[in-house]
């Protein structure tokens, strides 16, 4: 049997625009007449955009930006976890430091206790 072969030669567009349907026809013109409309817009609203920011500079000269707040979210958090072992090591240098603070208290209380003992200051 013969079997008709396809010719290797591209269909031109006139040849392919013939073959399509004339409702898809005017859907694909009204579709590409929409997408120059927009592009034209798009190209507008670039060259429109450096004097745009001009005039919102301008305007916005005086104003100054709002405060942050004073106390966020974030500040109160920790940047990043600590280990479990860093933090027994702080709670242990913490409680080094109360245990030094009481013996030097206790040490000058002491001192002034003998210190009145010898020259009978309070009685």
């Amino acid at each position: 049997m013969n079997k008709r072969v396809a010719s290797r030669r591209p269909k031109t567009v006139q040849t392919a625009a013939q073959e399509i349907q004339p409702a898809r026809l005017n859907q694909l013109r009204s579709r590409s007449r929409s997408l120059q409309e927009e592009i034209h817009t798009l190209e507008c609203a670039i060259v429109a955009a450096p004097s745009a920011m001009r005039r919102r500079r301008l305007a916005t000269k005086d104003v100054l930006p709002a405060p942050e707040p004073l106390f966020s979210k974030k500040s109160l958090r920790s940047p990043q976890r600590i280990p479990l072992h860093m933090r027994k090591a702080a709670s242990r240098r913490r409680m080094a430091l109360v245990i030094e603070f009481a013996v030097v208290v206790a040490t000058l209380a002491a001192a002034l206790g003998w210190m009145n003992q010898w020259f009978n200051w309070w009685t």
